[in-house]
């Protein structure tokens, strides 16, 4: 192929497995006609290369072997790591450098929770660069097929102090660029060149060539990568990354609605400035007589870890009905943060438990399951670091991690939320994510998994109570013998 055009050159070459075969074919199809053209065969000699012999790379240390022999298969070879697969490092560096931190404020070496926060953060640069992908027209579900295109390379192990123009020189170097895609924190990129023949000499110079502290992991881009309609994504108001832990997003979206305890003492106000928060909501209905206490309903991101969004709605409760119709009449098209309330009558407050039950019942009407199965999750993980981890996303009814016979951990573990959404949302958000250097594998459970492992648990009682019964009746000379009394023998 020639590379500037790449268009073929007019020759080709074919290999056989044989001698006897090749020189079939030659002499069948010398002189031939194909597509108009009259074929010309003539026998080849071995591609001329500038490569170590076996004996010569043989004398290199190992290292270096290894390096050497990735680098010629890598064309060739069929990779099975994670599509979105980034450097830990880099990851880290990015997060600490747009919240103006250093690196050991974000992953204190000292701390028992070192892991989750890392973890956290890969969660939140994949969503980003999930949500940059989309708004620049990728279709993500083609990273879920094997087929490979043949003019694009997905760039990822880049290290932090690499900067977007450092790495599109490298690639210019071998052809034109026709797309260079490289989400804001810099750890993944996508490259399209200008036809097949310039992305294989790219992949074949770059691939697993060290770049500053790193070196780089090149894997040919899905087949119809670019073939989504450009998305613009809602509802995010910035890319920084919220300080609110898990435990302040749980605390204040359980208590979100304030329940109806006397008629129409609960006001339902909606209109509210998304930017608006509970402390301003209290600020502004304070001064009225009767008001006891108000609450902007709020929700987790699920592209955003540990940060929670208003839903532009929020209760207020007042002492009696008397009072909550005063402060309607007065409130109702009150101007706040430049949005104009609608406070109307609430006949619907209800609290957490009344939720809950609405939200079991709702599950089993549309059949959808709250209990996350997480597996390949490192052995020393606790149920502390399950928690803080899948905490972030919503709610959690319990969490659930098996242990063996000597107390150590099997490798699984079980999250129930009290939503199916947020049990959906925690699926989504880390599905692509490592904890302690493994790819957690998340899926909706079964059934019930603690009934199951009750049955196994029963299972296995029954059948160790059966071993010692046989290993009794050995000890006694063959169980149980039948006899007869005097009186049978009389009758």
């Amino acid at each position: 192929m020639d590379v500037k055009t790449g268009l073929g050159k007019g020759f080709a070459y074919v290999q056989f497995s044989s001698v006897e075969a090749a020189e079939k074919a030659l002499a069948a199809k010398d002189g031939q006609t194909f597509q108009g053209r009259l074929l010309h065969i003539l026998p080849a000699t071995a591609k001329r290369e500038n490569k170590l012999d076996d004996f010569a790379l043989s004398k290199l240390p190992l290292k270096k072997q290894q390096q050497i022999k990735k680098k010629r298969e890598a064309d060739s070879t069929s990779f099975n790591w994670n599509a979105l697969y980034m450097n830990a490092d880099a990851v880290v560096s990015s997060v600490a450098e747009r919240l103006g931190i250093s690196k050991s404020e974000v992953l204190d070496p000292t701390s028992s929770d070192a892991a989750i926060k890392q973890a956290h953060a890969e969660t939140h640069v994949i969503q980003e660069t999930k949500t940059y992908f989309r708004q620049q027209g990728v279709d993500l579900d083609t990273f879920k097929k094997s087929q490979r295109g043949e003019t694009a390379i997905l760039v990822k192990n880049i290290p932090h102090e690499c900067s977007r123009d450092e790495l599109q020189r490298l690639f210019e170097e071998h052809g034109d660029v026709k797309r260079f895609l490289m989400p804001p924190s810099g750890v993944i990129a996508v490259v399209e060149m200008g036809n097949a023949a310039q992305c294989k000499a790219a992949f074949g110079a770059l691939a697993y060539r060290k770049i500053k502290s790193s070196v780089l992991f090149l894997e040919k881009a899905p087949k119809d990568l670019f073939s989504a309609k450009p998305v613009v994504a809602e509802g995010v108001t910035n890319d920084g990354i919220s300080k609110t832990s898990a435990a302040d997003l749980k605390t204040s979206d359980a208590d979100a609605i304030v329940p109806n305890t006397a008629g129409t003492a609960t006001l339902f106000v909606r209109n509210l400035n998304f930017s608006t928060t509970t402390p301003q909501l209290i600020e502004t209905f304070k001064p009225l007589a009767g008001f006891l206490s108000a609450r902007v309903k709020t929700r987790t991101d699920p592209k955003k870890p540990g940060q929670i969004l208003s839903m532009g709605f929020g209760f207020l409760e007042f002492a009696t009905s008397v009072q909550a119709q005063a402060a309607l009449q007065v409130m109702d098209g009150y101007s706040l943060e430049g949005h104009k309330l609608q406070i109307r009558a609430s006949h619907k407050g209800a609290d957490a438990a009344e939720d809950r039950r609405k939200a079991d019942a709702a599950k089993r009407q549309a059949g959808k399951k709250t209990k996350v199965i997480i597996k390949n999750l490192p052995f020393e993980t606790t149920k502390k670091d399950v928690r803080a981890l899948f905490g972030a996303y919503g709610q959690l009814r319990s969490i659930r991690v098996p242990k063996k016979m000597d107390r150590g951990a099997r490798g699984f573990a079980f999250a129930d939320f009290v939503t199916p959404k947020e049990a959906e949302n925690a699926i989504e958000a880390l599905k692509d994510t490592h904890l302690l250097g493994r790819r957690l594998v998340l899926d909706f459970a079964e059934g019930d998994p603690e009934d199951a492992e009750a049955e196994i648990e029963k299972m296995q009682r029954k059948v160790g109570n059966q071993v010692n019964k046989v290993a009794l009746q050995k000890l006694v000379g063959g169980g149980r013998k039948r006899f007869t009394t005097a009186q049978e023998e009389g009758a």
